[in-house]
C-alpha cells in the first residue's frame, strides 16, 4: 500500500531483476524474520477488524502471499465492535497508541513540517503544532467490489467509536472526517481511517488560518451531481479546488532502502495524482474523502508491489489542507496514521449485500 504514495509524489525508481544464478543462492537462503514478529501466540479476540498481529512466517508456505484472503466468514456493518476505547490513549496528548490485534495507532505529529506564517514571502516550513483531529480508528475491509461513500455503511461504528473514545466534550458537537483509500482488486481493500474532532466548531465557527480554509473544504454537499463535489461531480470549481488542497505528507519511520527513497516525505496534493471524490451529507457529521488508486496505471502496478512488502514497513500519513493565502497560515495537521508491519490478509471481510443506506 505504502509504494503507492512514491507513484503519487512522482518519483521514479528502477528495480533490477538477479541473475538466475543469484535467484538461485537467494532461494536456499532462509528467509529473513520481520520487523516486529510476534515471539507469542496472541489471544485471540472478538471479530472485528485485525483479529491479532501476524507475520508471514506464521502461516503454512503455501499461504504465504501477502494477499491471500481470509478463511474467516463476512460480517455486516451492524456487527462490527470493539472500538478503540480511552485505555488506549495516552492520558496527556490523548493519542491513540499502538494496540494487540491493530496494525494502526497515532504517531507524534511534531516531526512533521508545514507552510509557516510567512510562507508565501520566505518558503520556510515550520514544526506543525498538535493535530486538531484525533485518530479514532481504522479498519481495513475485504469487499466484493469497490464502494464509494463508506461512511454511509459504518454510522453504527462511527458513533461507538465516539461514544468509547473518551474524546467527547459535554456540549459540542463532533465531527469525523473519513478518508478511504480503495485498493483495486480482486480481491478489493477499502481502508479506512477516521479522524475525529471533539467540537465542529473549529471547523464553521472558528476564526483561525485552519478555519479559513477548513470552512469551505468542509463544505457539505447538497446532491451528489451538484456544486461542491460528490460521487459524479468531478469538475466544479469546488471539486477542483479540493483537489488542490486536500494533501498528504508520507514519512517512513522503518522500511527497506528501496522504500524510504521511493516514498521520501514529499508533500503531495493527492488530487491531482489519483481520482477523489468527496461525501458529507448536509445534516450529517462528517466527511469522506475517497482515493481511487485503480484511477493510476501507475499506482495499480506498484500497489501490487507494494502489498507483499507491507508487512515489514511502518510509516505515517499526516493529512492537512493547504494554505494559499496570508490567512491561511500557518497550516495545521487535520490528522495523522501510522501503519505498522500491515498484513492484507487479515481484512474483515464485510457484507454489504444487505445494506440499506442510499449512495
Amino acid at each position: 500500500m505504502l509504494l503507492t504514495w512514491a507513484v503519487l509524489t512522482g518519483r521514479v525508481y528502477v528495480v533490477a531483476w538477479p541473475s538466475p544464478k543469484a535467484a538461485s543462492r537467494a532461494d536456499a537462503s532462509p528467509a529473513p524474520e520481520p520487523y516486529g514478529r510476534e515471539s507469542e501466540e496472541l489471544p485471540e479476540g472478538p471479530q472485528r477488524t485485525l483479529s491479532r498481529r501476524r507475520s508471514t512466517l506464521d502461516e503454512p508456505e503455501e499461504e504465504a502471499g501477502g494477499d491471500a484472503p481470509s478463511e474467516r466468514g463476512s460480517i455486516l456493518p451492524t456487527d462490527l465492535s470493539g472500538a478503540a476505547g480511552q485505555a488506549f490513549r495516552d492520558p496527556k496528548s490523548k493519542r491513540l497508541l499502538l494496540r494487540d490485534g491493530a496494525y494502526w495507532s497515532e504517531p507524534d505529529p511534531y516531526g512533521f513540517k508545514v507552510r509557516g506564517p510567512s510562507y508565501l514571502m520566505d518558503k520556510v516550513k515550520v514544526p506543525c503544532g498538535p493535530a486538531l483531529f484525533h485518530l479514532l480508528d481504522c479498519d481495513l475491509f475485504d469487499i466484493d467490489e469497490p464502494q464509494p461513500h463508506m461512511a454511509r455503511h459504518l454510522k453504527d461504528r462511527m458513533a461507538a467509536l465516539w461514544a468509547e473514545s473518551g474524546l467527547l466534550v459535554e456540549g459540542k458537537r463532533p465531527y469525523t472526517m473519513i478518508v478511504q483509500l480503495q485498493v483495486p482488486g480482486p480481491p478489493y481493500k477499502s481502508f479506512c481511517m477516521y479522524l475525529g474532532l471533539p467540537d465542529r466548531g473549529a471547523i464553521f465557527e472558528s476564526d483561525t488560518p485552519f478555519g479559513h480554509v477548513a470552512k469551505r473544504f468542509f463544505e457539505p454537499i447538497t446532491s451528489p451531481g451538484g456544486e461542491g463535489g460528490g460521487q459524479f461531480a468531478t469538475n466544479d470549481k469546488l471539486h477542483k479546488w479540493r483537489n488542490n488542497t486536500f494533501k498528504l505528507i508520507p514519512r517512513c519511520v522503518n522500511a527497506p532502502f528501496v522504500v524510504k527513497r521511493a516514498v521520501g516525505e514529499v508533500p503531495t496534493l493527492l488530487g491531482n495524482k489519483i481520482q477523489q471524490f468527496y461525501f458529507a451529507p448536509p445534516d450529517g457529521d462528517y466527511f469522506e474523502v475517497d482515493c481511487n488508486i485503480a484511477s493510476s496505471r501507475i499506482a495499480q502496478y506498484t500497489i501490487g508491489l507494494a502489498i507483499d512488502r507491507a508487512s515489514v514497513v511502518i510509516a505515517d500519513l499526516a493529512f492537512l489542507l493547504q494554505g494559499g493565502a496570508p490567512a491561511e497560515l500557518p497550516e495545521a495537521l487535520i490528522g495523522a496514521v501510522r501503519i505498522e508491519h500491515i498484513v492484507m490478509r487479515d481484512a474483515t471481510k464485510l457484507d454489504l449485500s444487505k445494506s440499506t443506506s442510499p449512495p
